[in-house]
């Protein structure tokens, strides 16, 4: 697909703002930057915010000589989510694209995006879709794609759906905010450290009319060297619990049916039982006491009544595998998911 193809001449272009926080990531930084910079569609912006890096990240983004490329230098560290809200201070763009320095966004994300501003302006959000690269792995896992929904222009609501229903995978990289409307709402919510990239798309989902691409735009990288990765599995649960506070009170003002009202309410709850589960889980594979486990599930035992049943037995079994045990199968994991596919 062309850019003639995606963007109609003659159409108003939204501008719009690649945004990459960075901190001591200089050896993935340049892929990230060289990978935003390598867009098809032209009207559009990268700003970098190097969060008082004390690795090579200066030099690494003194080698790029665009015009299109803006550094913000961070004074001291200030923190993940408020180098994310510098970023979106800062940014010039009527839309704009977070990209952690450790993802990597197709040439084609913007261009399919503008295509679908253009066709219908102030859209709230585009929602494209996104592979997951499993760093520890070396794997990279293909997006679910939706098997009921076309590219086009949808209600928010009914892409809110999909997504908290694992009807199609969607990471952050691959979505466009409206700027405008993401200020509005403060940016990033400082008090959810682990669902803030969720905290600040979903909700506006419910504000209207919302673009949806069917395809991979991007890839997400998960591993366990990242910020979010480090937080206690306590604090992924209480951050889970919130988020879900978070769109069921934007359902309450901006979603008329009562019954839809409802069903996002339930889906919110299932979507992070489901991820807390899935934390715990992983908890206790990667050596945790099955003891505190289990105190912090009954802690939030009420935040995990309606997680999948799948989700349940997984922890189940998971919780009470002897640890011996659980490590040769995380061995027989691994040489299997090393293997050449």
């Amino acid at each position: 697909m062309t850019s003639s193809d995606v963007v109609p001449t003659g159409s108003p272009y939204p501008f719009v703002t690649i945004a990459i926080p960075t901190f001591n990531r200089a050896a993935l930084l340049k892929g990230c930057v060289t990978s935003a910079l390598s867009q098809t569609y032209p009207h559009f912006e990268v700003v970098v915010s190097n969060n008082a890096s004390s690795d090579e990240t200066e030099d690494v983004l003194s080698g790029f000589k665009d015009a299109r490329l803006r550094i913000i230098n961070q004074q001291t560290n200030i923190g993940l989510l408020p180098n994310w809200n510098a970023c979106l201070a800062s940014a010039k763009g009527d839309y704009i694209v977070f990209v952690s320095d450790d993802d990597r966004i197709a040439p084609w994300l913007l261009e399919r995006c503008a295509r679908l501003i253009t066709q219908q302006p102030h859209l709230s959000t585009v929602i494209a879709l996104s592979n997951v690269h499993a760093a520890s792995f070396g794997r990279t896992k293909a997006a679910r794609t939706s098997r009921s929904r076309d590219t086009g222009i949808w209600d928010g609501t009914d892409i809110l759906t999909d997504f908290l229903t694992d009807q199609v995978t969607v990471a952050i990289c691959s979505v466009a905010m409206s700027t405008a409307l993401l200020r509005a709402r403060g940016g990033f919510p400082l008090d959810l450290p682990h669902t803030a990239d969720v905290g600040a798309w979903a909700p506006l989902l419910l504000l209207g009319k919302a673009g949806f691409v069917n395809e991979a735009c991007a890839t997400f990288t998960c591993h366990n060297n990242s910020e979010t990765a480090r937080l206690g599995v306590e604090q992924l649960l209480y951050d889970g619990r919130k988020a879900a506070d978070l769109i069921a009170s934007t359902a309450d003002l901006h979603v008329a049916d009562p019954q839809q009202r409802k069903a996002i309410k339930v889906q919110a709850q299932r979507h992070f039982a489901h991820r807390a589960l899935i934390a715990l889980s992983d908890y206790r594979s990667s050596g945790g006491a099955v003891r505190q486990m289990l105190n912090v599930a009954w802690r939030f035992r009420h935040d995990l009544y309606n997680a999948s049943l799948h989700a349940v037995l997984r922890f189940i079994a998971v919780a009470f595998i002897p640890q011996s045990f659980a490590a040769k199968l995380r061995q027989l994991r691994h040489s299997t998911l090393a293997r050449p596919a």
